[in-house]
C-alpha cells in the first residue's frame, strides 16, 4: 500500500514533528506499507493548509492509497472541516490511519 505521510505542529518553535515522523515511519514500516509522499506542515491558524492539500491531491491522482497522521487534531482545524476531509477521501477510497503511539 502507498501511503502519503501528514505531521505537523502549530509553530516554528515546536519540537514534536520529528517525533510525529518517527512514530508515523514505525507505524508504516511494521505494517510494510511503501511512503509515497511525506508532507510537514508549520503553522497555527490557516484556512488553507496548502502542504495538506498536496496529500489530498495526491488521492485524487490515486498516487496514494491511504494517509497515515499522527493525531486527529493534526488533521483538521475544525468538526466541519475533519468531517469535510474524510468524506472526500471516503470517496477517493482512500484510507486514513491516525495512530499517534507508532504501533
Amino acid at each position: 500500500m502507498r501511503v502519503g505521510i501528514y505531521v505537523r505542529v502549530s509553530t516554528a518553535d515546536q519540537q514534536t514533528l520529528p517525533m510525529q515522523l518517527a512514530a508515523i515511519k514505525k507505524y508504516v514500516k511494521a505494517r510494510k506499507w511503501k511512503i509515497a509522499l511525506e508532507v510537514d506542515d508549520i503553522g497555527s491558524g490557516a484556512v488553507i493548509r496548502k502542504k495538506r492539500e498536496e496529500l489530498m491531491k495526491a488521492a485524487s491522482r490515486r498516487e496514494i492509497d491511504a494517509i497515515v497522521v499522527w493525531k486527529l487534531d493534526r488533521w483538521g482545524r475544525s468538526l466541519h472541516e475533519l468531517v469535510a476531509t474524510l468524506q472526500e477521501l471516503g470517496e477517493l477510497q482512500v484510507g486514513v490511519c491516525f495512530n499517534h503511539r507508532g504501533n
